[in-house]
This record gives C-alpha cells, structure tokens and sequence, in this order.
C-alpha cells in the first residue's frame, strides 16, 4: 500500500485498552482484591480519561484502540467514536501487545512519517496540563530525531513501590535523557533509593513517528510482523474490525509472541523527565474504596506537596 502522503504530518494515538500485567487488579496482601465488577468500573474510569487525552493528542478519527474482545463491555462506552476499522481486537489467549503492534504497522503503512502516541489507560493524573504539556512537548522533540522512540519518566515525590523504574543517564536536554536500564517493581527501600539516584517512573508512553516504531518491531520480531501483517490484513479500505484470533495466533510460536514488549531496550531509548503531574498506576489504585471516581479533592490530596509543576524536557 502506497504511503498517504496528504495525511503524513497527522498525529495518531493508540490507546491500550488492557494491559496483561493489570489483568489482576489488587493491591497488596492486607487489601481485598477486587471482584468483576468493581474492577470493570474501576477500568471504565481509567478509560473515560484516557479517551479525553487521546482526544487531546489526535483528532478522534486518528484515534486507534488495541483492546480484548472479552473486555468489549468495559471499553466500547469510552471509546464510542471509534471507527471499527481503528480496532484491533485481541481474542481470548492473545496478547494485546500483538494488536499494538498490528495498530502501529497499520498506521507506518499509510503514513510512515506521522507521530505516533501509545497511550496506556492504566494510570491518572492529578494535574492534566502538566501531562498534556509533557506530551506536546516530547512531540515536538521527535520531530527533530524521526529515527528515535522515546516515553515519559515520571518523577513525582510520592515513590510506588508497585511501579517499574527507567534508570536514565545524567543531564536534561530537550531531547530527553538516555534510559541505561529498566527495573521492574523493585522493593520499596529499592525504589526509594533509586529515585534518589536520578531513576523514573516508567508510564508506559510511546511516542515517535509510525516508521521509527515499524523499523523497531520487524527488527526484533521480522518473522512475526510479516506474519500478523499478512493475519490482520493492514489495508483501511476496509471498515472492518482487526481481529487477532487464538486460531489466527497458532503458527506465530509462543516464545515470540510473549516476547513482544513495548518497553526498553526494544523500544523507548529516550525519557522525558515530567514532575509534578500526580502521576499515580491503577496498581496503587485498585483497591476496594478507590473503586469511586476521585473527586477533585482527592486528586489534589494526591499532588499536594510538589513544589514544582515542570518538564525537564523543556529546560
């Protein structure tokens, strides 16, 4: 398919929908774990925000869903004004980070030179503009370097002891700082001590151009993206649904399709630091009593005490 090139300075935005490592929603071994469905209302309020910022990022026609099948009752409200043909439906026993993928190789066949932004709808925020404004701002930094991924490092004072962490090198420039090394959910004292030492928060957001993000997967997976190229079929003319089958999955081995992951050292290579945003994971707030919409009070409890609301990004 020949690349639109009237439609190659359009911003895209992929939201994931579900999230394997958030399938089971708890806190920790003194909180009670949440049951069906107070974990749905809790991810339907993660997803009514991230749809808002999605909004923000692209126009809704550039809106992309990567989401499951079985989750359908829980996203399709949020995500109503999608078109079915941005949908990338994963069935049951398949990962979404396959229908990313396929989301992000759809987007680099039409329009390789677009910015594209992964947006997770595991977390929220406490101060919207600081995160819109990082955003905007790593945005505009890739347009200088279309080779390169990069995502958000948060740095906000209240350390979770449930969160991965990027190590990144030293110095803030407009480009982001190096990430050196990841570190997932490391104890607590860990935690602490490497926040004191420079690390991030990792959040999960992808941003860069459509053909950075296509370059990366079929260098590490080029069988397995020729393979769920040709299984989900890329082409947009058509309205349909993209669905990734179980059955569709079978010649893709296991190994490869759980070595799929959207994170360091396959994807981002560049972190833009963010303080002051409230940032906080569904994983610290998933327990019983959290279930409710926070209220304006809550959220500004949670983002009491920064001193500064900035982005390292831009100094």
């Amino acid at each position: 398919m020949k690349p639109d090139i009237s439609n190659s300075q359009a911003r895209y935005c992929i939201v994931v929908a579900a999230s394997e490592r958030l399938d089971r929603l708890t806190d920790n071994s003194h909180q009670r774990q949440l049951n069906f469905q107070q974990a749905a209302i809790a991810k339907k309020r993660f997803l009514r925000e991230t749809s808002v910022r999605a909004r923000r990022v692209a126009s809704p026609a550039n809106v992309l869903v990567s989401a499951r099948e079985e989750d359908r009752s829980i996203w399709v409200g949020p995500l109503w004004f999608t078109r079915p043909a941005r949908r990338f439906i994963s069935d049951r026993g398949v990962p979404t980070s396959l229908s990313t993928a396929a989301a992000v190789l759809s987007i680099a066949a039409r329009s390789p030179s677009s910015l594209v932004t992964i947006l997770p709808s595991d977390f929220w925020v406490a101060r919207e503009s600081v995160l819109a404004e990082a955003i905007e701002a790593a945005l505009t930094a890739m347009k200088q370097v279309p080779d390169t991924v990069a995502t958000l490092g948060m740095s906000d004072n209240d350390p979770g002891g449930d969160e991965d962490y990027l190590i990144v090198g030293p110095g803030s420039s407009r480009m982001g700082v190096a990430i050196q090394a990841k570190a997932d959910r490391p104890k607590p004292p860990v935690a602490k001590r490497l926040l004191d030492e420079g690390a991030l928060v990792a959040s999960g957001i992808l941003l860069g151009h459509a053909q950075a993000f296509a370059v990366r997967i079929r260098k590490y997976w080029p069988q397995w993206a020729q393979e769920l190229t040709a299984t989900v079929g890329l082409d947009c003319s058509t309205e349909a649904e993209r669905r990734l089958s179980a059955d569709q999955c079978l010649h893709i081995s296991r190994s490869v399709t759980y070595s799929m992951r959207l994170f360091p050292p396959t994807f981002a290579m560049r972190a833009f630091r963010v303080h002051g945003s409230g940032w906080c994971s569904r994983r610290r707030s998933n327990t019983v009593n959290d279930v409710r919409a926070a209220s304006a009070s809550d959220l500004r409890a949670v983002s009491r005490g920064l001193d500064t609301v900035r982005v390292d990004s831009l100094s």
